[in-house]
């Protein structure tokens, strides 16, 4: 594992409670907010050890709370520990990211090892679906008054001025870029891909389907996610709406952290337990444009392969949970791990099935990891954790038995940094020859292709975007029929400053 010196039992970092909250709306109710899903996940947590509540709040030393978006509070982790009755704890709120949940629970289980911490809940949650709910209402719900919690990153902190210029700053219109070039650079067909990306989807609404704190507790078939229809429109292509992540609901998760030692004086049965091993993470450059390609996520291999390494695993664990907020990151996992087409790639039901309750769905992650493992259906697991635009990336794995070792959490970056490969030149103003790397294709509601960005190299391999007028190559980026990756084009400069291009 991280370290070759061993740790005694009593000194292991081990998860002695999850808890879990899943608030479905009747139509015309507006539920509660964020906060007050968190607090009950982490009363669920408490109850959830055994232990006795009183006890468990007088030793938890820090509250955790992973990046809420919906709602404004000027600090979430603090007023989630006051109205647990929680007094003198370290409060904090993580930064952005999808990663942060597996990040912070190895980050717990290092601090409760090493004493720095006696006891660490890490919650989080969010209530997208009430405010969905108020907004068809016309109502202003009746929660904490908002306030100006510390400042979010803006999308000019995370995109390149061409790519906001071409209308790519949401996770929608960057993951495609991803998922049509890996699609070419697999030798896939459309139809091909499309049938992965709805096999790996079943498979996740499988496991939704037996899920009690699923948002959409019913299966899919691979033919009804890859298949636009009145009920799954396509969005961006090549996605259709049952194979991206719904962030629409209540949710929230929490999970207790401590030592076998303190576990056990609490009076937490040892079937409780769940040890914690080392973790990794690692990030691609932030700006998009700035990517050597978008055929692999370099962080993300490098993150995975060094987690099974530091843990000591020549295989990988029985039981695993990769990050599915489009199709392209379970398939960049999967391969990355050498895992089987028919691998299960989910123990909770992935981010479109089970719910994305935004930054926080690894969060309920490590409690579904926690009751598989609890229940014999593995003896250990892997959490595999993407933050933002496949930038982040985290993991860690759990064990059913003692962990001799130190628990470490290893950051790449420096090592990603160093070897990261060459990336080309942004072009603004281009007018030549050039060639289709990769592109996002936006759907009308009516499901015809309404307006492309497409990012393209030139002779000297430096890189421009593009637009489209031409609706014969707006068909050619969506027919299916032939692969329009790496196709020549001849890209002109328009009268409103956007470079168009037109495939020949």
């Amino acid at each position: 594992m991280s370290s070759s010196a061993n740790i005694s039992k009593n000194q292991q970092a081990v998860i002695i409670g999850v808890g879990e909250i899943t608030e479905k709306l009747e139509n015309g109710q507006i539920g509660r907010e964020p906060m007050r899903l968190i607090v009950s996940a982490c009363e669920n947590a408490m109850a959830d050890t055994g232990a006795n509540s009183e006890a468990l709040k007088a030793a938890i030393s820090a509250v955790y709370v992973i990046n809420q978006m919906g709602w404004s509070y000027a600090d979430l982790a603090g007023l989630t520990a006051e109205n647990l009755g929680i007094s003198d704890a370290l409060c904090e709120e993580s930064p952005v990211g999808g990663n942060m949940p597996t990040l912070y629970l190895t980050d717990a289980a290092r601090q409760v090892q090493s004493g720095e911490q006696a006891m660490v809940i890490v919650a989080g949650g969010e209530a997208t679906a009430s405010l969905v709910a108020a907004g068809k209402l016309q109502q202003r719900p009746d929660w904490t008054p908002p306030q100006a919690g510390k400042p979010r990153p803006s999308k000019a902190d995370f995109f390149h001025p061409e790519a906001l210029k071409y209308g790519l700053n949401m996770p929608i219109d960057v993951y495609p870029l991803y998922d049509n070039a890996i699609r070419a650079e697999w030798g896939q067909s459309f139809a091909q891909a499309q049938q992965e990306s709805g096999d790996i989807g079943a498979g996740m609404a499988a496991v939704a389907a037996a899920n009690p704190n699923s948002w959409l507790g019913k299966p899919f078939s691979s033919e009804e996610i890859s298949t636009p229809s009145e009920k799954n429109r396509l969005v961006v292509h090549p996605y259709t709406k049952w194979m991206i992540a719904n962030p629409v609901v209540n949710q929230a998760s929490a999970c207790i952290v401590t030592t076998y030692e303190k576990a056990i004086a609490l009076g937490v049965a040892e079937d409780k337990l769940v040890y914690i091993g080392s973790g990794v993470g690692g990030a691609e450059p932030r700006d998009i444009l700035s990517r050597s390609g978008y055929t692999e996520a370099h962080a993300m291999s490098s993150v995975l392969k060094k987690t099974l390494e530091v843990n000591g695993m020549s295989e990988v664990p029985e039981l695993v949970e990769l990050y599915s907020c489009f199709p392209c990151v379970p398939k960049l996992a999967r391969r990355a791990l050498g895992l089987s087409e028919t691998a299960v790639l989910s123990v909770t039901g992935g981010l479109t099935f089970f719910g994305a309750a935004v930054n926080n769905y690894m969060g309920h992650a490590i409690a579904a990891m926690v009751h598989a493992i609890r229940a014999g259906k593995g003896e250990n697991g892997l959490l595999y954790g993407n933050g933002e635009f496949v930038t982040k990336h985290h993991a860690v794995v759990l064990y059913r038995q003692p962990v001799s070792k130190p628990v470490a959490n290893l950051n790449l970056q420096d090592d990603l940094d160093a070897n990261y490969g060459d990336v080309p030149e942004v072009l603004s103003a281009y007018s030549g020859p050039s060639v289709l790397e990769t592109y996002s294709l936006w759907y009308s509601r009516d499901g015809q292709p309404e307006r492309a960005a497409l990012i393209c190299r030139t002779p000297e391999n430096k890189r421009h975007l593009a637009a489209v007028n031409d609706a014969a190559t707006l068909q050619a980026l969506i027919s299916g029929e032939k692969e329009v990756i790496g196709a020549s084009g001849v890209a002109s400069a328009g009268d409103d400053g956007l470079n168009y291009w037109l495939a020949v």
